[in-house]
């Protein structure tokens, strides 16, 4: 089996639904309260259910929350290898204060300012790691040490630490709005140059292959010398919470399995459109032949 490596952060959810937004100065019920795992292991969850080996380097503290987060990536067959525990630390914590009225979620974060330190030797050499473009001394570490590991970075935040990820990365997942941001640029879909030059401008700045993704646009790419767009597939406004994360995942595995990014994205894009109409398929052979039937 192949080796993938993710890398980022790893909290506690603790969810709160409320029956409207609650407003400063004011007393509101707490309809429902629920505890979860946060959303950075979807992808390797994913991962795992196509048949990789998938480790996770991270930290937690020592706490029941970090311990929590340990019992949770061996039920879904993670390794926690490289799950860092940090003595007399607290486990980062999400408070997300949800509106059952409109869907709407909003986030308070306690993080734990960690450093990811790969504190025991990696024993193998993994095909790919993917982590959300924080860990700038990290990622440079790994890729000295791994030269032909692919690196994939998903782009968080506009940051200096992130900014400088960018430059170890092979693969590059770009927002549509930063992508518009560092090109000077506001994408117009009716305009082909438009087109065209947001990707040129982005492109010039790093080395690695971007890929500009947007949640109603699609996906803007370059293959065979071509800027491409593969659009959203079905209702633009159709969207299930998780279905970038099987996106994204469906887009390592294709990696990791040497097709070309025409395919990569186009696959990638189907079982996004799977997860959004409520079809989510954690067979990856069974993705891969809806895909090519609908083709």
């Amino acid at each position: 089996m192949k080796n993938v490596i993710l890398i980022g952060d790893l909290n506690y959810n603790i969810n709160l639904f409320f029956n409207s937004y609650p407003r400063e100065g004011q007393m509101f019920n707490i309809v429902k309260k629920t505890k979860s795992i946060g959303n950075a292991l979807n992808i390797s969850i994913i991962l795992t259910k196509y048949g990789i080996n998938t480790y996770y380097l991270s930290n937690v503290g020592d706490d029941y929350e970090g311990s929590q987060i340990i019992n949770y990536l061996h039920r879904n067959l993670i390794s926690s290898e490289y799950i860092n525990i940090v003595n007399n630390t607290k486990t980062s914590k999400n408070y997300i204060l949800r509106n059952q009225k409109n869907n709407s979620k909003t986030t308070l974060y306690e993080r734990n300012n960690y450093k990811y330190d790969l504190t025991r030797k990696i024993d193998f050499i993994p095909e790919i790691i993917y982590n959300n473009s924080s860990n700038y001394e990290l990622i440079k570490e790994l890729k000295i040490k791994f030269k032909n590991t692919k690196i994939i970075s998903y782009v968080e935040t506009l940051d200096e630490k992130g900014l400088q990820t960018l430059r170890y990365s092979d693969y590059i997942i770009l927002p549509l709005k930063f992508a518009e941001i560092l090109s000077n640029i506001k994408l117009d879909m009716t305009n082909k140059k438009s087109i065209t030059e947001i990707y040129l401008k982005t492109k010039k700045l790093f080395s690695g292959i971007i890929i500009i993704y947007d949640e109603q646009v699609g996906t803007l790419y370059e293959y065979n010398n071509i800027i491409n767009i593969v659009p959203k597939l079905g209702n633009k406004n159709l969207v299930k919470e998780n279905s970038f994360d099987i996106y994204k995942s469906t887009l390592i595995y294709s990696i990791l399995n040497n097709f070309n990014l025409d395919k990569s994205i186009k696959l990638s894009t189907f079982s996004k459109f799977l997860c959004d109409n409520n079809k989510t398929i954690l067979n990856i052979e069974e993705v891969i032949r809806l895909y090519e039937e609908n083709s």
